[in-house]
């Protein structure tokens, strides 16, 4: 699912459909993101103007098509940015999934169908490997920053994430055997 080098060069070949979208991509991503009253807790007006300006830095470079090892270098850094700033994986997927259909709905409406779909398959294929190495990277992030905190080795701060994983497990079985016994 990774991108491949004829990927990036379809995606070049369409750099005016995606810069011609540029302003109502950032503008709609920051109404859907800041139409839940959790995230406008966090985000101020004069934040969105930052982050708007930051999603655009990461727009203008992903629609250069320039799908090498240092664009994924740099995706596993958003990891990073998203644990220091509090963006959680749920809300990273859900707003990838909007600007895919953002997207779609525009390739569809304006490019010929089949030119359309290859488009669509690489923005899939970009956002299925961008997510997986953001989550990975958020992810591997957080638990290396405990550890380093902690000072446990690793194996140590295995076990533990194991004993508390095993003890998630048999909770959420409980619940829904609970569950279960209840529409019974």
């Amino acid at each position: 699912m990774i991108p491949t080098a004829e990927d990036g060069a379809l995606i070049r070949r369409h750099q005016s459909f995606f810069k011609q979208h540029t302003n109502e991509i950032l503008t709609g991503f920051y109404d859907v993101v800041l139409s839940d009253t959790a995230t406008r807790e966090y985000i101020s007006e004069s934040e969105r103007a930052m982050r708007e300006n930051t999603l655009r830095g990461w727009y203008e470079v992903s629609i250069l098509g320039q799908f090498d090892e240092h664009y994924w270098k740099w995706q596993v850094l958003v990891g990073i940015v998203h644990v220091k700033h509090n963006i959680p994986n749920a809300a990273m997927l859900g707003m990838w999934g909007w600007m895919v259909n953002f997207l779609q709905q525009r390739l569809l409406a304006e490019l010929p169908v089949e030119e359309a779909l290859a488009v669509l398959q690489v923005l899939q294929k970009l956002q299925t490997t961008v997510c997986a190495l953001v989550v990975e990277s958020f992810i591997l992030t957080q638990q290396e920053a405990i550890r380093q905190a902690s000072g446990l080795r690793p194996t140590i701060m295995e076990r533990f994430i194991q004993i508390e994983i095993n003890s998630l497990l048999k909770q959420g079985r409980a619940h829904l055997a609970c569950a279960e016994d209840v529409a019974a």
